[in-house]
């Protein structure tokens, strides 16, 4: 797959608004492309959704964007969460839980490839010992995606997986 013309950088305060529409989009993944998403407030009054999004930018939380053409079409975003307040993939509080999103129209064309692999970057370059994740085992274009990246499922929970990947120390740390 090509992903020519697609470019990844950090995640930036001005991103928000979009990384909340791919919150809702990780949230409802189920939904073909062409169907109509529900309202995004709708979605962020569950509050095991909204916490992966809301008050971003606190400490520990990274991600990357992918643009075409200068316009967001995925995200990756990395948050740590702690023993008492943390999202469906939380193994521990050194390492961060990755959430993940591409737009509609732009799946299927290696680009959540890529992000993950940034943001896997990203979270070794800051130190992390690994990051998790939480995947429905149904979700299979994800699940593979994970498993081809080198996440392993470490449990199950409420029915989903969650998988860790650990990450070698960096050396330009």
């Amino acid at each position: 797959m090509s992903t020519e013309g697609v470019s990844i950088r950090a995640l930036a305060p001005p991103d928000e608004p979009f990384l909340l529409e791919m919150v809702r989009e990780a949230d409802h993944w189920r939904l073909p492309p062409d169907a109509p998403r529900p309202p995004l407030d709708e979605v962020l009054a569950d509050p095991h959704v909204r916490l992966y999004v809301e008050d971003w930018g606190r400490a520990g939380d990274d991600g990357v964007i992918a643009e075409v053409a200068g316009a967001p079409v995925g995200a990756c975003w990395l948050r740590v969460f702690d023993e008492e307040m943390h999202g469906w993939g939380f193994v521990a509080p050194e390492v961060p839980e990755l959430s993940i999103a591409v737009a509609p129209q732009w799946r299927r064309r290696g680009i959540g490839g890529r992000l993950l692999a940034a943001a896997v970057a990203r979270a070794q370059h800051l130190g992390h010992p690994a990051v998790s994740l939480s995947v429905m085992p149904e979700n299979s274009v994800a699940r593979e995606l994970y498993l081809r990246a080198g996440f392993r499922q470490v449990a199950v929970i409420d029915g989903s997986w969650t998988m860790t990947l650990p990450l070698p120390a960096d050396a330009a740390g």
